[in-house]
């Protein structure tokens, strides 16, 4: 056996590689959602913190009512939607569902996905007011 002693060839990946085509900026943006989602995490945590401590309405509702709190909070839930909407749309073309020896349209599960949404978010809002 003889060892080659050409170089491999290792194709150049700029850091920038993502700004190429707007799919991978688009892709870029979702995946920064995660931080978002960490912020909103940290809020939920400190929100138990301050139950467990009987501090809730005086210190963890002061810290919501913050203005910073209430924009990045914001920010946050703007991430979350679009984050949902990307997940729902690329969904139904990752896992096919097949009705009837049919392939179900991208379209049909991408609508059932935001109707279970809203159904659930519905039933959370009724809850929360009972």
């Amino acid at each position: 056996m003889s060892a080659t002693k050409r170089k491999p060839y290792v194709r150049e990946m700029k850091a920038t590689w993502w700004k190429k085509l707007d799919f991978y900026k688009m892709y870029m943006v979702r995946e920064a959602t995660c931080l978002l989602t960490v912020w909103f995490c940290i809020v939920l945590f400190y929100g138990a913190i301050a139950l467990s401590k009987g501090t809730f309405a005086s210190d963890f509702v002061s810290f919501l009512q913050n203005p910073l709190v209430v924009v990045l909070n914001i920010i946050s839930l703007a991430a979350m939607l679009y984050h949902a909407a990307t997940l729902f749309v690329m969904t139904p073309h990752v896992m096919s569902v097949m009705v009837k020896d049919k392939y179900l349209p991208a379209t049909i599960g991408r609508n059932i996905l935001w109707a279970a949404t809203g159904i659930i978010s519905l039933i959370a809002l009724v809850l929360v007011y009972i």
